[in-house]
């Protein structure tokens, strides 16, 4: 059996010119809920709507789309380090706040120091809804297995990848300009240029590889023509965890296989670069 080869994205956009399909099909297939990550992502430098300051946050990120109106404070337990356990102050989704962004619920409150206690763990203990991206139907999520809280000093990293559905997309006013196929990037914590904090840039454009996995075993690469998804708020403090990657339509067939991008383009809103990132989709769902 030939071994899969990858090739080269010149090659990757001479095939794309052939005809395709490059259409997402219509319900992401996530027939179980998961907690795909939960990073400790500020200590003392965030508050709640309800005017608390001085608060740490932990993004939880989900396989699933979460229902806003599901979500209490009282859903989440956090296990420090000293086998305490705090309830959030609040629990948000923001900074993603827009319709096809619900993966992220943002937990805010007393959670540790970076000098100890420390968050160590995140359990789901009570009644959210959700459904995988495209489903009708919101379900129970019901109690999930604790996950651990990444550390305050550990960069951001891919948590999942996804081909986003004409049904869910058309609406979002931060949506990909050109291109024919829009990939969602999400990661475990916000997003900003490293070094500087500002908005993500060409730099970061430049490096994002979307992988495909052709019928015959083989593999393309194929560069975005834009980064979407920036800009969503006022300052970029509150950058989320999502980018968007514009692509050409891929070859007839093609499935989305992996997202790459370089090491030290993006840090967390702690200051922590990225490694290089070489995400892998899984076939059968996160």
């Amino acid at each position: 059996m030939r071994r899969p080869t990858l090739t080269t994205l010149a090659a990757a956009l001479m095939i794309g010119a052939l005809p395709a399909t490059g259409v997402a099909t219509a319900t992401l297939h996530r027939p179980v809920p998961r907690i795909l990550s939960a990073s400790w992502g500020t200590d003392d430098a965030v508050g709640c709507p309800s005017g608390e300051q001085g608060l740490d946050n932990i993004p939880v990120t989900f396989n699933w789309f979460i229902r806003r109106a599901s979500i209490q404070p009282a859903d989440f337990r956090i296990l420090r380090s000293d086998g305490s356990v705090a309830t959030p102050t609040c629990a948000l989704q923001f900074p993603p706040d827009e319709p096809d962004e619900a993966q992220t619920v943002n937990l805010i409150g007393v959670f540790g120091d970076s000098s100890g206690p420390t968050p160590v763990a995140v359990r789901v203990v009570g009644a959210l809804r959700g459904k995988a991206p495209g489903a009708r139907e919101w379900r129970r999520v019901g109690r999930l297995p604790k996950v651990g809280v990444d550390p305050l000093s550990g960069g951001p990293y891919i948590v999942d990848a996804w081909t986003l559905m004409p049904s869910i997309y058309r609406g979002d006013p931060n949506r990909c300009t050109v291109g024919q196929t829009f990939v969602r990037v999400m990661w475990s914590n916000g997003l900003t240029a490293y070094p500087s904090g500002e908005e993500v840039g060409a730099p970061v454009a430049a490096s994002y590889r979307a992988l495909y996995r052709l019928p015959n075993g083989r593999t393309v690469v194929i560069a975005p023509l834009e980064v979407a998804d920036l800009h969503d708020h006022e300052t970029s403090f509150n950058a989320d965890n999502m980018h968007d990657l514009c692509l050409p339509r891929p070859p007839r067939g093609a499935k989305l296989s992996g997202v790459t991008i370089a090491a030290d383009l993006i840090q967390d809103p702690n200051g922590d670069p990225n490694l290089a990132q070489k995400f892998r989709v899984n076939p059968h769902g996160p």
